[in-house]
């Protein structure tokens, strides 16, 4: 199996340092979703977005890693 991290990007992209009266704020940055082991790209997203499953993304983008 190979390695992958998952990297979210789009105005729904939002981080806990943003985070104003337990509300999120939205950013224009890339987030970083996790790191998980998958045969290809396709299994990692589906791995990466049941980590993530209360989530919204515009944009996920998977690279491998070595």
């Amino acid at each position: 199996m190979a390695e992958f991290i998952a990297i979210e990007i789009g105005s729904s992209a939002y981080t806990e340092f943003k985070m104003k009266d337990n509300n999120f704020t939205q950013t224009e940055d890339g987030v970083f979703l996790g790191r998980v082991n998958a045969k290809n790209k396709k299994e990692a997203e589906i791995k990466i977005r049941k980590e993530n499953k209360n989530r919204v993304f515009d944009e996920i983008v998977i690279y491998e890693i070595k």
